[in-house]
């Protein structure tokens, strides 16, 4: 039997049966739940509402037609009735979504943003199995770059709409993200960043470029699951809008080539409508972490994503994306260099004010010294950051 979209070929250890009766699947990375949804696409199902776990919100009532909309990587879509679309979710990866929609401070602050949260659903074992949404007709992306920016600006209204509930910064989490994807894809690449306060952790928004709703107003998200291969590799800690942002702007890259001025407005649209504290002053330096290390975390995931699907062609041009992430790195190598005459000159200080007070130099001779190191300090410092590569 040809295996369903959403199984993950790529890295399964098990069949799709053995999986369904152990309750569980068994993976190169890792273990994941999952449950036997063969009768969802059954109208008793709907009307015999599941007797574990959580309803919440709305359900159907009266359900005389269910209708597969689509199969893809999430899982499936059905139309119920003329009411619902319902995404359920053979492989369990968390309650991201649903909690967005049951947790009433952030349901509050998106109901007017651009994006359909799901209304009810059944929730077990900490795990959205059904989620059901407002039945709307779903739009292809935009081809176009308004229309893209427009996106991009949406992504920071609607981040920018949960400011109110973000963490502190957390790079450490960050960087140990990043080392699972490494120490899993073994792609020849290493990459730390330290990251400014201002970059902070949000509540779990997962976007997909591929999954839009048609509105009045243009294109809306759709709130989506945890993508499973993250599940399975990375924990589920907090990330900020850039995050979000560099997955949307390497998904357009696969659908046409973009260059730097193609970066350039998708991060203007982004700033101009997320809060300004996020890409203000030295916010979005590639030497503190910047868009350029979240766009690596953003391949990362793609490579990640491609293995776990068997997916060739964006394994490739993932891995053809890395390649070149060490000419990136010599640059910021480059820095470090410059970086180090700061502390040169704050040497030469020290060496001046010490010598004095031994007697070793003269008062001249140490006031030459300081006023010598200083500005050696001062120069290296603004080429440090002149130097300092663009964001796009």
């Amino acid at each position: 039997m040809e295996e369903p979209v959403w199984w993950p070929s790529g890295v399964a250890q098990q069949s799709m049966k053995e999986a369904q009766e152990a309750g569980e699947l068994r993976t190169s990375l890792g273990r994941v739940q999952v449950w036997d949804l063969s009768e969802v696409h059954s109208v008793a199902w709907w009307q015999t509402p599941p007797g574990n776990g959580t309803q919440w919100g709305q359900w159907p009532k009266g359900v005389a037609s269910v209708e597969l909309v689509e199969e893809d990587q999430y899982g499936l879509m059905l139309r119920i009735d003329d009411a619902y679309l319902a995404r359920i979710s053979p492989l369990l990866v968390g309650e991201d979504t649903s909690r967005l929609a049951r947790y009433e401070p952030w349901s509050e602050v998106l109901k007017d943003q651009s994006i359909v949260l799901p209304i009810g659903g059944w929730t077990a074992g900490g795990h959205d199995r059904v989620l059901l949404y407002p039945l709307f007709e779903s739009s292809p992306p935009p081809t176009d770059l308004e229309g893209m920016n427009a996106l991009a600006a949406s992504i920071g209204q609607l981040h920018g709409a949960l400011v109110a509930f973000g963490t502190p910064n957390t790079e450490r989490l960050w960087n140990d993200r990043l080392k699972a994807m490494e120490d899993e894809l073994k792609p020849r690449t290493l990459w730390r960043a330290p990251h400014t306060q201002a970059t902070v952790g949000l509540p779990h928004l997962h976007l997909d470029l591929n999954h839009l709703a048609t509105s009045e107003g243009g294109p809306k998200w759709v709130a989506m699951p945890r993508n499973l291969a993250d599940a399975l590799v990375c924990q589920p800690e907090r990330l900020p809008s850039l995050a979000s942002l560099m997955r949307f702007e390497r998904q357009w890259a696969r659908r046409q080539p973009l260059d730097e001025s193609h970066r350039k407005a998708l991060l203007a649209s982004w700033s101009h409508a997320a809060p300004r504290a996020w890409s203000k002053g030295k916010a979005l330096s590639t030497a503190l972490g910047g868009a350029w290390v979240w766009r690596y975390n953003a391949v990362l995931e793609q490579l990640l994503h491609a293995r776990t699907y068997g997916d060739a062609e964006l394994e490739q041009d993932s891995l053809d994306w890395l390649g070149e992430v060490s000419r990136l790195q010599a640059r910021l190598g480059t820095l470090r260099m410059w970086k180090s005459g700061f502390w040169v000159g704050l040497t030469g200080v020290i060496i001046a004010y010490v010598g004095n007070d031994w007697g070793t130099f003269t008062s001249m001779q140490s006031w030459l010294l300081a006023a010598g190191s200083v500005a050696f300090a001062g120069v290296t410092n603004r080429m440090y950051w002149a130097k300092d590569p663009l964001p796009y």
